[in-house]
Formats: structure tokens, sequence, C-alpha cells
């Protein structure tokens, strides 16, 4: 079966959990809990090089956001099956490197939404009212009443950049202000934020605009990501006297530019719960903010809530439980989601796939360019991407170095040249639900069904399957109707279809004692069963067994008369 998972059992003794960044001890309880033959080691502060150095033992990893899951870590992890990350962001953790190699990611994107925005209003009266300096100087024994003269809340613009969860509740605490929102998110509709009283604009015109801009982004890199999307250019766009908020992600802005901002005045203030330093060390610009006497700053407080600690902590612990106890969880960063619902549907016919891919790489060996995955019935309503990973795991297991499973198969199979088309219709054929993989490149492979001199090649290029009662069924192997199940050892024989050949193997197989658990035999049109059926040239006899059979008696099935093509593969 497909996995991105393991089964652990109290007999291997070999599965081990390293939990590096503080969660709360609910989070770990449950994990003992649910996974009592489970070892659970929490070592905090790790350094790189010596998580490095530990992180083959593991196969699961916990962490926050103080540790950095490089990819040089995650190569080390030879037995890793999952990342989970308590909190929302995931920058932390190299992800394109975690899905090569098959190893799963996942977050708690709800878990902190509303300690999120609770902080960032926090943070928007902090700023209005001066209250941390107001503090400060009261706590010096100071009465500077007249120094502390704030602005009113209500009736500002706030624009909101980034109305994902987080902006979105950040939005719906400032309506209670009385505040008037405006945002710039370019994945969200004019429709949907309408509905939820906010009025979508370019993100110059809420730049513009906007009293407060708070920001509510995850952080990306490359030419359209977000690092730096805040600098110089955009933060000479605000209003005079405007206030700027990150309580998303470090590295949003360009730090320099903001402090230029707030020396020149432009810009009335800052709150920054966030740095592109965590913790702040040696980086000059970084000093200088925090001593800037219009910024205030938190040390990364967002999800910093009792509520919000235990929350993200049984989230993450429920699905590494899930992923360990051989279920799939429900915020998987790298890997579609599948719904408990869908999972049972789809994964009988997730197992037939992948036998179907073992079958058709023994049956026809050879390079692999272009196959069409074919689906028909109810199972075409759904997303078949599971279904096409496990058909990749199939294809490419026997010749792939790297384990194949639903999170690294498509890149996998890119890797090898080999291209998935996938065909839906939902409108049933013969059976209820039906798959089918076509091979429509071949590169001139030869066919493993090879005959006899003269008798003529038989290349396998189509392979359907269906499951009944819970069991897989093939139903056809090449231009062959049949039915039987893909497990165990499988006789192929492409024979001349007339009365006396099923007999003649028959009879040496019980000569070398091979017990025979199915057989059936294969016409190249399908009819009712049972017999009358059409007569054809050829047939293919396939014949289940219960123990290899030996080579000198597959030398015999050979020498047969009017048997041309024989193959036996193990599934």
């Amino acid at each position: 079966m497909i996995e991105a998972q393991v089964q652990p059992t109290a007999a291997t003794g070999t599965i081990k959990i390293l939990i590096t960044d503080r969660i709360a001890q609910e989070g770990i309880e449950l994990l003992r809990a649910q996974l009592p033959e489970v070892h659970i080691d929490e070592r905090l502060g790790l350094k790189p090089e010596q998580l490095k150095e530990i992180i083959g033992e593991y196969t699961a990893l916990i962490v926050r956001s103080e540790t950095k899951v490089s990819s040089d870590v995650l190569a080390a992890a030879t037995k890793m099956k999952i990342v989970g990350r308590a909190g929302v962001g995931v920058d932390n953790i190299d992800t394109e490197a975690a899905t090569r190699q098959g190893i799963m990611v996942v977050n708690s994107p709800t878990g902190n939404i509303i300690a999120a925005a609770e902080h960032t209003i926090a943070m928007l009266m902090a700023l209005a009212r001066h209250i941390p300096a107001a503090n400060a100087s009261m706590k010096a024994g100071k009465w500077e009443k007249s120094r502390f003269v704030g602005v009113e809340v209500r009736n500002k613009i706030l624009g909101i950049i980034g109305l994902g969860k987080v902006g979105t509740e950040v939005a719906r605490r400032a309506q209670g202000l009385e505040m008037q929102i405006i945002a710039f998110d370019p994945f969200v509709s004019r429709e949907n934020a309408r509905k939820v009283g906010v009025t979508m604009l370019s993100m110059e015109e809420v730049l513009k605009q906007a009293d407060f801009v708070t920001l509510h982004t995850s952080l990306t890199s490359g030419p359209q990501g977000t690092r730096g999307l805040l600098g110089a250019r955009e933060l000479s766009m605000m209003k005079p006297g405007a206030r700027l908020i990150n309580c998303a992600r470090g590295g949003l802005i360009e730090e320099a530019a903001l402090l230029h901002a707030l020396n020149e005045n432009h810009l009335a203030g800052a709150a920054l719960d966030v740095f592109s330093q965590e913790p702040i060390r040696d980086d000059a610009t970084l000093k200088q903010l925090l001593a800037h006497e219009h910024l205030i700053a938190t040390p990364h407080l967002g999800a910093s809530t009792e509520e919000a600690q235990v929350g993200v902590a049984i989230d993450v612990a429920e699905q590494v439980v899930s992923v360990l106890q051989g279920g799939f969880p429900r915020a998987a960063v790298n890997a579609p989601l599948i719904l408990p619902e869908t999972l049972k549907t789809l994964q009988p016919y997730m197992r037939l796939l992948e036998q179907m891919g073992y079958l058709y790489t023994q049956l026809q060996p050879g390079p692999l360019h272009k196959i069409e995955l074919s689906c028909s019935g109810q199972i075409a309503h759904y997303d078949l991407r599971p279904l096409q990973a496990a058909l990749i795991k199939g294809l490419l297991e026997s010749v792939s170095e790297a384990h194949v499973n639903l999170i690294n198969a498509q890149v996998l199979a890119k890797q090898w040249g080999l291209e998935i088309v996938e065909q839906k219709s939902t409108t049933a054929t013969e059976f209820a639900n039906l798959v089918t993989l076509r091979v429509t490149s071949t590169n001139g492979s030869s066919s493993s069904l090879a005959g006899k001199p003269g008798s003529g090649d038989e290349y396998i290029d189509v392979l359907s399957g269906t499951v009944m009662r819970g069991e897989s069924r093939i139903v056809r192997v090449g231009r062959y109707w049949t039915e039987f199940v893909p497990e165990g050892y499988i006789l192929f024989c492409r024979n001349a279809d007339r009365p006396g050949m099923i007999g003649r193997v028959s009879t040496i197989l019980g000569k070398a004692g091979v017990n025979i658990r199915h057989m059936d035999v294969g016409p190249t049109e399908r009819s009712p069963r049972p017999y009358p059926r059409p007569t054809s040239s050829t047939a293919l006899m396939i014949i289940s067994v219960d123990n290899p059979i030996p080579t000198w008696a597959l030398e015999e099935v050979r020498d047969v008369e009017d048997i041309f093509g024989v193959k036996v593969v193990k599934l």
C-alpha cells in the first residue's frame, strides 16, 4: 500500500520521536498516551551539527520556529517520515528537500489564529496610544502626560495585506473598533472579502490610503515571493504619519528601509513581533530599530498564549499519531489533503493501482515515458492525485533507490521522465468503478511475453482493474479479458485457444509439487460467463500458485506445443 507513514510495533522498538523546541506538555502527553510503544526524546536547543548527527535515529521530528530543518539535516534523516511544526509558518523547514525525500511536513494552521489576531490588535492599540513608552516613563518616576498624546482608531483606515485566516480575524476585531477595513490579497476574491465587510484594493492603493497597515502573509522566496515585500519604494507610498504592524513573518519588511522611514518621520511608528534574525544577536540594523523611540517590539509573541500553545501542540501531536498509525494528517504542507471519508473510498483503488504498477513492470520491463490513467465510475468524482501517486509507486519502486510515497511520487516521476495523463468519466461501464493504465509511449520496448520464433511477439500496453468486495481484481491484460487477484506468484502463458492447454500446464505444475490457487483463461473479447465465449486464435492463461515454480518446470511449460510465451511475476 502506498504510504507516507510507518506502523509502530512494540516488537521492533525502533520508532523514535524527537522534539527539539519547547511545546505544551499536553501535546507530549497525547503522544505518550496514543503511542506507548514509541520512544520520545525532548532535546531542546540543539545546534545544527548536533541535530544532523542524531537525526538519523528518528522517525518523526516536532519543532516550532527555533529549529532550522535544513536540507543537510533532512539528508541525514534516513528514517524520517514526518516533520511536524507546532505553529503556522514552515519557513524554517526546507519543504522542497523534504518532498524529494518523501518526508511529510505538517503544521498547525488554525491553533494560533486567534492569538495572532489579538496580538495584532494589541500592537495596534499600543502604537495608537504610546503605551510602552508611557509605561517606561512612569516606571522611571516621570509624569509626561502631554508627551504621549495618542490617536483614536475609530474611523481610521486599517489596511490588511494578506486576508487569510489571521487577516480575516484581525478585520473582524477592527470592525468592532469602528475602523474602516481595506485589504490586498491576490488569492481572495472581492466577493468573498465583501462578505466579511472588507474592500479589496491593489497593494499600492492600500499603502496610500491606510492609517494603519498590518501584514498577514507567509514568507516565500523567488521572483514572485514575499520576502522584502515592503521595501523603500513601498514604505514611501504609505501615508505620512501612518503606522506599520508586522506580527506575521520576519523578512516581509526590509528593516533598513523601515529604519530610514522612521528616522525621516515619514512613519509615526511601527510595531514588530517578528524579525529577519531571531533571536537578535549581531544585526546592527535591527539593534538600531529596537532602540528607536517610535518602534514597539515583542519577541515573537503572536502565538504565545496558553490556549494557543496547548492548541498547536495537541494539533501537531494528533497528526504525528495519525501518520505513525497508518493514516493521513489533516494539515499536510507538501501533500494533497485527503479527508477520512475520501481515503476510505480511494484506499482500495490506491492498493489496486500500486499492484497494477508492480505487475506492469514485471510483465513489460523497460523504459516508461507516458502512461494514461483512466478512471470511470463513482471514483472519478474524487481528486485522483492519490491514485496517481500509488501507480507511480508501483511503477518506480523496483527501479528507484528512493522510497516512493504520496509525498514524493510526482517529483520522482518527473526525475524519471515519466508523464501521467489523467482521464475521468463518471459514467460506469461494465463495472461500477474501473481503472485502466495505458502505455502510450514505449520507446521501442520488446515484449516480455515474446513468443517462439515465428509465433509473433505480444506487447502488453493495457492493464485494467477494479475492486470487488474490497478485493483487487485485474480484468484486462493487454488485449485479453480476464479476472484474477494480483497477489503472490502468478504464471502467465500465451497459448493457442483450443482444448487441452490447461491440462498440459496443470500436469507439469502438479509434477513439480506446485499448488494451483486460481486459474483463468482470458479471451480477446469480453463475453458473458459462463461459456460459450468467442473463439480466438490465442488466449492468455493466468495461473495463481502458492509457491515458486522450479526453473525446470517453467522450461517444460515453454516447450509445450502451442504455448507462445511464458512469464512468472511475484506480487
